[in-house]
């Protein structure tokens, strides 16, 4: 053993399982023979495979070198790829491979596209809702994040990298831009800049860039540096930030199981728009008149709440899930389809109010 280990003592040892013995067994006495005491924790990891299932190896020139794909695909997508896979077991790569890594990194990098966007301008003296008075929608996303920031915590503590990656990305991609982004994009472009509902979806915006551009730090590197320096040039880098507690009374578990409810809906109701868009009887869902069932909308939400969901020109409760085309007209501005507008191009009430004020304002 080198003379600068000699007396050291080392908390974790790694390695590959296919040099446990003998080498790791020699590093591991003489550490302990160095040190006195025994190592507590060790970290494996198992082999490459190529993408026919054969163990790389120099001799048969079937290795990926790391450079090359970092100059093709960028290090960060190596990086992804090492932490998305369970390292206990043999694991394949290859170009196809790495390119559903890079379609996962590209919906990250998106993720963090539309908050830079939509935060352009943000005023969190002007504009900070405390969370107590935003609506329901907002409430239920900072429990996901509550819950998905203890899930990252619980991963970092079991070395479990493969868990933490993939609550980041289906967290960026499920509950964010299939979920809230696409839900409150209406907000964002025509509701009232001042008003309580647009700022609020920017208020919790903002502490979802927060805390995920921490979380994704260790994982995208270079991306996350990126995107931290675009928003905040002038503070030092993301990578000498510490992540923020998450307050114990944004879980609220009751909350949280009424819109679970109502996203399964949600999910029963894109299913039942689907055929009428392939047939071209619609073109959007927005298009859509629907009636749900009474018996599955939990109790507070309107007809109105649940079109906004939805994104769809009306819903009206029944006995089952059913989809027409609506008759109505639509709105120039926010496109909506709706009773109050009487030809198409014309204004709603609500873009027209907010047209008024901002003319006033100009």
């Amino acid at each position: 053993m080198s003379e600068k280990y000699l007396g050291a003592s080392f908390d974790i040892h790694g390695g590959g399982l296919d040099l446990i013995f003998p080498h790791h067994e020699n590093e591991l006495a003489q550490s302990e023979a160095a040190s006195g005491k025994p190592l507590s924790r060790y970290w494996m990891h198992a082999g490459f495979l190529d993408l026919e299932g054969a163990k790389m190896s120099k001799s048969l020139g079937n290795t990926v070198d790391p450079l090359k794909v970092m100059e093709t695909y960028g290090a960060d997508i190596i990086r992804l790829w090492a932490l998305s896979v369970d390292f206990t077991e043999d694991h394949r790569i290859g170009d196809e491979i790495l390119k559903g890594v890079g379609d996962q990194y590209r919906r990250l990098r998106n993720t963090f596209r539309y908050l830079l966007g939509a935060l352009d301008g943000y005023d969190h003296e002007k504009e900070s809702v405390d969370p107590a008075d935003m609506p329901e929608l907002e409430r239920y996303v900072l429990h996901l994040l509550a819950v998905l920031d203890a899930k990252l915590r619980r991963a970092v503590d079991d070395f479990d990298f493969n868990a933490y990656t993939r609550a980041l990305v289906d967290f960026a991609n499920e509950d964010l831009s299939a979920f809230f982004f696409d839900v409150r994009k209406d907000r964002l472009y025509c509701d009232d800049p001042e008003g309580l509902a647009r700022q609020s979806y920017r208020t919790t915006l903002d502490i979802l860039f927060q805390a995920l551009v921490r979380y994704a730090a260790p994982v995208l590197v270079f991306t996350a540096e990126e995107v931290w320096g675009t928003r905040f040039p002038d503070r030092d880098s993301i990578h000498l930030q510490e992540w923020h507690p998450i307050p114990a009374d944004w879980r609220n578990d009751d909350l949280a199981a009424r819109w679970d409810k109502l996203r399964d809906l949600r999910e029963d109701v894109n299913e039942a728009i689907e055929p009428l868009r392939r047939e071209k009887t619609i073109r959007s869902s927005l298009e859509a008149d629907v009636v749900v069932s009474a018996d599955a909308v939990p109790e507070g939400f309107s007809d109105a709440d649940l079109a906004e969901l939805f994104i769809t020109a009306s819903v009206t409760r029944g006995q089952a899930i059913a989809v027409s085309r609506t008759d109505d007209s639509k709105c120039g501005r926010c496109w909506r389809l709706l009773p109050e507008v009487a030809e198409d191009g014309d204004l709603c009430g609500r873009c027209e109010s907010v047209v008024a004020e901002m003319d006033e304002v100009a």
